[in-house]
Order: C-alpha cells, then structure tokens, then sequence
C-alpha cells in the first residue's frame, strides 16, 4: 500500500512539472525526437576502390532519404543501383566493422572499376572497352580518364550488330595477343589491327612500321615464338628502322622484312 502511495505521489508531482513547465517538456520531447530521427537515418558512407569515378558519381545513385534498417534490408538493390554506371565492374555493400553499436548506420561501399584497355573502332565508331572484352563507354575527348592510363587502339574488328560472337571472339584474342606479344618482344603495343585469316598487324611504341603475326588457332608458329624472333629482329634492325616498310612473321620459320623502295 505504501508502494502504491508512493507512486500515485510521484506521479502527481511529474504532472505538476509538465503543468509548470510546458516549454521545458517540449524542449525535452523534440529533442528524443531528434535523438531518435537521428538513430534511425543518420548513416555514414565509407567508399573504397574508386580510381578513375569521382565519389559524386557514386554517391548520387544511394538512396540516402531512406532508413537506416532499409539500407541493412536491401543492400542487393544499393548494389544494383550502383552497378548502373558503365565503368562499375564488381560492386559490394556492407555493414561497417565494429560492433553493434559502432557500426549501426555506417555501410562500406567495396567498388572494382572496370579496366579500360582498348580503344576499339566497332561500326564506324570508337568504344572504350575493358581487357575482358566488355564495352563501357563510347569515347570523347572529355572522357575522364586516369593519366597513366594507356589505350590500345584496335581496328579491323568485325560488325558488332551482325557478328556479335566473332566480336567477343576477337576482343579475347587481343587480350591474350596483347600479354603474350608485350612479355616476348618486351615493347609497348599502342595498336592492332586485325587482318583476316588469323593475322594480326601490331604496332609498338617508337617502332615506325607494322609487324604481323600470325594470331590464329591454325597458325604454325606459336605466338610466343613469334614474339621473341620478332625482339630479336627488331634489335638487330634498331638502326635501319626509317628503312623498313613492313616485318611479317606469320610464316613457318622465317621473318620477312620489306624495305621501302627508293619511291616510298
């Protein structure tokens, strides 16, 4: 009974404060409300793996007006969100590390940028594309690109709209051509050109002619081998570049060089 009394008087003198002191209470209210808005949407956006996209680019796909349980419910559609840029190759969201409490309303954005390697012409216009084959973007002169980043130019590729496969096909090959060719001859490529019956037409860095390989399954010479006759040829010819016209290895055990003639 004395509990009781207790607590109807305890009570009552709480109801007399609120009575007294209306603009104190309301003061006390708002700020619970904000305490608890704050819980409930406040996040921090950590993002790791951006080299080339500004964090604006990314951070204009999150749907930050939603709530923080909304974000821990549906990371797969931040992802999704997200993975809408072109230049996005892999994409991850997460709770940040921590317990609970430190990590409560904190996600990490995990992003992969594709890499753009080629500067393909593909029916009648210019792509940049990834070493996976992929197409990103169509390219301009103000497409933001890293500084040290280098493109190789591809040509000779086949009608996208017609020949899809043989596109993809192609686009494979220069990615292997590329590593194999780079590592053997130990020069920069800058462009390729494809031929035709498995020939494929290369240009180095500070090399002024073209050297064709023989690139096709069929081919006789594997083009590992090719690539080193073609740094050993190359060494031996370093003085008589301004005379050569054209170096074709895609044939069985000799190099052929062409010199210009008096004319060219």
């Amino acid at each position: 009974m004395r509990v009781l009394f207790t607590l109807l008087i305890t009570a009552s003198v709480a109801a007399l404060h609120v009575l007294d002191n209306p603009r104190g209470v309301r003061a006390w209210s708002e700020k619970a409300a904000g305490v608890g808005q704050k819980w409930w949407n406040a996040k921090e956006i950590r993002i790791e793996g951006l080299r080339t996209l500004p964090r604006s680019e990314i951070e204009r796909l999150l749907p930050l007006e939603r709530s923080v349980v909304w974000w821990k419910l549906q990371s797969t559609s931040i992802q999704g969100r997200i993975a809408q840029n072109p230049w996005i190759g892999e994409v991850s969201v997460s709770s940040c590390e921590g317990g609970a409490r430190e990590a409560w309303g904190c996600f990490l954005i995990s992003i992969k940028e594709r890499q753009p390697t080629f500067l393909a012409v593909v029916d009648n216009a210019n792509w940049v594309i990834d070493r996976g084959g992929s197409f990103i973007v169509p390219y301009s002169e103000t497409l933001p690109m890293p500084s040290n980043q280098r493109l190789v130019r591809v040509t000779g590729l086949a009608s996208r709209h017609s020949s899809p496969d043989i596109v993809r096909a192609q686009l494979s090959a220069a990615s292997s051509v590329l590593d194999t060719i780079e590592r053997e001859v130990r020069r920069q490529v800058w462009a390729l050109e494809f031929l035709g019956h498995g020939d494929l037409s290369v240009m180095f860095q500070d090399v002024p002619f073209p050297v064709v390989f023989g690139a096709g399954g069929d081919s006789v010479v594997p083009l590992a081998e090719q690539g080193k006759r073609c740094g050993e040829l190359l060494k031996r010819l370093q003085d008589r570049f301004g005379d050569i016209l054209k170096v074709d290895l895609a044939f069985e055990r000799v190099g052929v060089v062409k010199f210009k003639t008096p004319a060219e």
